[in-house]
Order: C-alpha cells, then sequence, then structure tokens
C-alpha cells in the first residue's frame, strides 16, 4: 500500500517572505509528491504562464514532485505533464479535459457533501475536499467540512480524496484516520519560518 500523498500550495498574499519560485526550491528539495502554483491575486495570464514554467523547471530537478496549477487549465496546457486544480467557477472538467488530454492530472474542489455525485467524481483524478478544519486562505470560505464528512466521502468517492483546510501536524493523523489518499496544506508549511523543515515533517506523518 502506498503512502498518503502530500500536496503543498504555494501562495504569496498570506505571506511574502518567500516568492512561488523560493517555494518551490524548498518544497520540492524536500520530497513533495505534488506543488500547486496557487495566485488569486490578479496577474495577466503571460505573467501566470512566466510563473508556471520557472515552477515546472523546479520540479523537473526533483526526484518526486509533480506541477498543479491551480484554476487555469490554459496556464497548465503548454506546460509538459503540468495538472490543473479546477474550482467551482473553473472551466467545467469536460472542457478542460479536452484542453489537456486524457493523461494529465485534473483534480477538483468540493466544499459541500450536497454536490457529490459519482458520475461527478468519475471525471477527476481526484478531488480536494474540504475545508476540513475550515480555511484561512479565502474570504468566503466554504463552512467546516469536520471528519465524520470527510470519511463518508472517502468511503463513497470513486477518485482518491485529498484533505484540505487547516491541516497541521497536530491534526494529520485525525485526517488520515478518514482513509483519504492525501492532503494538501497551505498556512502550516508555506507561512512558516522554514518551508523545507516543515514539508519533510509532514511526510514524516505520512510515512516517508
Amino acid at each position: 500500500m502506498t503512502r498518503p500523498v502530500l500536496h503543498v500550495i504555494t501562495d504569496e498574499s498570506l505571506q511574502q517572505r518567500f516568492t512561488h519560485e523560493e517555494l518551490a526550491q524548498r518544497i520540492t528539495e524536500a520530497g513533495a509528491d505534488f506543488l500547486q502554483f496557487r495566485e488569486k491575486r490578479f496577474k495577466d495570464t503571460q505573467a501566470l504562464l512566466s510563473t508556471a514554467r520557472a515552477l515546472h523547471q523546479i520540479c523537473l530537478q526533483s526526484i518526486n514532485t509533480r506541477l498543479i496549477v491551480n484554476d487555469r487549465a490554459d496556464v497548465a496546457f503548454p506546460i509538459g505533464d503540468c495538472g490543473v486544480h479546477l474550482g467551482d467557477d473553473d472551466l467545467p472538467v469536460a472542457v478542460a479535459r479536452q484542453i489537456l488530454g486524457p493523461e494529465r492530472i485534473i483534480g477538483g474542489t468540493l466544499n459541500n457533501p450536497k454536490n457529490f455525485s459519482i458520475s461527478w467524481a468519475r471525471h477527476f483524478n481526484y478531488l480536494g475536499v474540504g475545508p476540513v478544519f475550515g480555511t484561512h486562505s479565502k474570504k468566503n470560505p466554504a463552512p467546516p467540512l469536520g471528519l465524520d464528512a470527510l470519511s463518508q466521502l472517502c468511503q463513497a468517492s470513486p477518485v482518491d480524496v485529498i484533505a484540505i483546510g487547516n491541516i497541521s501536524l497536530k491534526n494529520i493523523d485525525d485526517v488520515l484516520a478518514t482513509g483519504v489518499a492525501g492532503v494538501a496544506v497551505l498556512s502550516a508549511i508555506v507561512c512558516s519560518n522554514d518551508p523545507a523543515k516543515q514539508t519533510q515533517e509532514f511526510l514524516k506523518a505520512l510515512g516517508t
């Protein structure tokens, strides 16, 4: 059985100490499985593509880490094996699949269990489910999901469930006990003084 995977989400809004590229260097050297490029500020497409390409080059230098671009299938498309993570207001998954083809990773966001269906979930490679314990990274977040609902979705989902939302080293064991295939972490890693060390600590908690 493979261990749960670690997605680390980059950010330059909640913290200003590190750039996306500097975070990527630290996170990939520490061995994260996936690096998610997240940019919620307004940036033109060329600027997003330039940053995504730089992050991809950093990922290529690592042994384990693959790049996923949040929200923008058009930015992910020209970059090698880059995947995309789609939110509720992004392109429909069927359109993103037409753009990216059958081999690319496409993740989807699930914030409300009432929106879950097996037929919908099957279009994705994984579902980012949460916020499990709430979140500080969004202006209008969905209410906390909780561990019981997360466990039920893990049992029902035909694709991997990646838990997200204020996941820390203190609560990660409870999250893993629900049966998730991995966790996605933002604040606990990128807002720390040492993102590389924190990434390594999370990987240890996941069984590396």
